[in-house]
């Protein structure tokens, strides 16, 4: 067992806000851990065990204080080395519908430096599942694995880094007494035999005596550390369960460990850990499972598909006799004044009914195509979120990641787009370019996809960010101006903002060279933006949602 430098905190504190002001979670906490060492972390429910292993990781930030790994300050040493430091929340987190061995691929593609041979990579990984004993669940998807087989396949994976440390939340939580034992020889020998340093956050009371040291939280505080005897003697009790049962009953009883005093910064240490391959060569990888996971999720082609189909019959339902031919109006006198008036009369409602019919079919297609765009990207980043959560600290581009989910979409919204365009205007014999069409409304399905990915990144569930895209899409009609006139000061407001008035006007300046628009324009108090600047203004909608997106996903590093 190594005794070199391992983990010391000095004095940490971390407060957060709470109702009437701020709340404090950790207090004054002073820790020595060596080298090789396996400890664990106890202490009544919240006490504060997970927020000091987040704080220990440099997950937390803590309010006042310094976490020093291996001598290297914790947070910097995250940020250029992740792989050097291993985190596992209570629960893994992995896609469900791949299998182990696809998982662990994606692990070692995602984690391992490209200056690894890929020999060198299958022989690591065959070694590190024959010491978490998965190799007979390599075939089976995750989501088919038993509470304790999650946990090894997890663990299995954050050894795939190789990290000198390994903060565990709850690891053996929910296991029988068997695996329970089973699964503290196992981490007990990875700080022994491995020379990891391995901090276990745990309930479980059965089998303390294999860790090295027990330190022992109360309401924020660290109470005792040492050895279980140690422990069990400073405090009067014969058990870890009569401890307990002293902290809820007789708290004032409990003997506080002396102060320990602040120790100097220690010296860094070297480390064996590489930084993660580059976004660029974590791209494919990311498209790849991307893909798989696409094809698997047969409920979501299955919407994908009706989406496309359903939509631009719909449109079709509303003009299968395509657009009414509107007369010519003449400016010549007529001798019958009666029958000049008749025909001004006939060419009015023959205009509103066209331009009704036209910007209205125009603006149909916009709102059910701004709906699939919130359908292609509303829950792609929200729906994994704890997967995210765990690859950013593991070192994950938020380019390569971000970059996939655009591919994706773009792909998707090409379909969709070029399809609705085709149909509508091959059954309803729509005059203008179809190229121009398709292209406008391309831009448009792209800008309310981005726009809801941004949404995605920055919500903290899947069904908070289906909700704000459905708030999202129900706006843009309104707001639009296309079938209400707003107010100039409201119009001037919104309309930068509103995906659907841009892809409405550029789609109408499609038919700019036809009567069909200038009946429109004067029908319609609304301005028509002209096709180009529409275009540009869907294109920065595309850039700026991406760019929020990257940041929302930029900042899951941290939790």
């Amino acid at each position: 067992m190594d005794s070199g430098t391992g983990i010391q905190a000095h004095g940490l504190a971390v407060r957060v806000r709470a109702e009437g002001g701020w709340k404090t979670l950790l207090s004054g906490i002073q820790l020595d851990i060596a080298a090789g060492q396996f400890i664990a972390v106890i202490g009544a429910s919240g006490c504060g065990k997970s927020t000091l292993l987040k704080t220990l990781a440099g997950i937390q930030r803590p309010s006042e204080g310094e976490v020093f790994l291996a001598g290297h300050a914790v947070e910097p040493l995250r940020q250029q080395f992740p792989l050097a430091v291993g985190y596992l929340p209570q629960f893994g987190a992995f896609h469900p519908e791949l299998t182990v061995a696809e998982n662990l691929e994606i692990a070692v593609a995602l984690r391992l430096p490209r200056m690894v041979s890929p020999e060198i990579k299958r022989n690591w990984v065959r070694h590190i599942v024959q010491v978490a004993r998965i190799d007979g669940l390599l075939s089976q998807r995750y989501q088919t694995l038993s509470g304790g087989q999650m946990r090894r396949m997890a663990l299995a994976e954050e050894l795939i880094g190789d990290p000198a440390f390994l903060f565990l939340d709850e690891l053996t939580s929910g296991l029988d007494a068997y695996s329970d034992q089973e699964m503290m020889l196992w981490l007990r020998e990875l700080a022994h035999g491995l020379s990891k340093t391995v901090v276990l956050v745990t309930h479980a009371t059965y089998h303390l005596d294999l860790c090295d040291k027990i330190a022992f939280l109360h309401q924020g505080r660290l109470v005792s550390y040492g050895a279980y005897d140690t422990l069990l003697e400073e405090q009067g009790v014969t058990s870890i369960t009569e401890l307990f049962a002293l902290c809820q009953n007789a708290p004032e009883t409990l003997a506080e460990m002396s102060a320990v005093p602040a120790a100097e910064i220690p010296v860094p240490q070297p480390l064996k850990t590489a930084a993660p391959p580059s976004g660029f060569w974590q791209f494919p990888t990311v498209l790849l499972r991307q893909l798989k996971l696409f094809a698997r999720d047969r409920g979501q082609l299955g919407l994908h598909a009706g989406l496309i189909l359903i939509f631009p019959a719909l449109v079709a339902v509303f003009a299968t006799h395509g657009l009414p031919q509107v007369r010519n109006q003449t400016l010549a006198l007529e001798s019958n004044i009666l029958r000049t008036l008749q025909d001004q009369v006939l060419f009015m409602k023959e205009s509103f009914q066209a331009a009704a019919l036209i910007s209205g079919l125009a603006m149909f297609q916009v709102i059910l195509l701004t709906l699939i765009g919130a359908n292609n990207g509303s829950r792609e980043i929200a729906k994994e979120r704890e997967v995210l959560d765990k690859e950013r600290r593991a070192g994950l581009s938020p380019i390569a990641y971000v970059t996939t989910k655009f591919a994706q979409i773009v792909v998707l919204c090409a379909l969709q787009t070029f399809w609705m365009a085709w149909f509508v205007k091959t059954l309803c014999g729509f005059p203008g370019s179809l190229t121009a069409q398709a292209g406008i409304l391309f831009a448009t399905t792209l800008a309310m996809s981005t726009t809801c990915l941004a949404i995605s990144a920055a919500s903290p569930s899947p069904e908070r960010a289906s909700l704000l895209a459905i708030y999202l899409v129900g706006f843009q009609l309104p707001l639009s101006g296309a079938a209400l006139a707003l107010p100039d000061w409201l119009s001037t407001l919104c309309r930068p903002f509103i995906t659907a008035y841009w892809g409405w006007s550029g789609y109408l300046q499609t038919f700019a060279a036809t009567r069909h628009f200038d009946i429109v324009k004067q029908t319609k108090d609304t301005f028509i933006a002209g096709y180009n600047l529409s275009l540009s203004v869907l294109g920065l909608h595309v850039i700026l949602s991406l760019t929020a997106a990257w940041y929302f996903v930029h900042r899951r590093r941290r939790v």
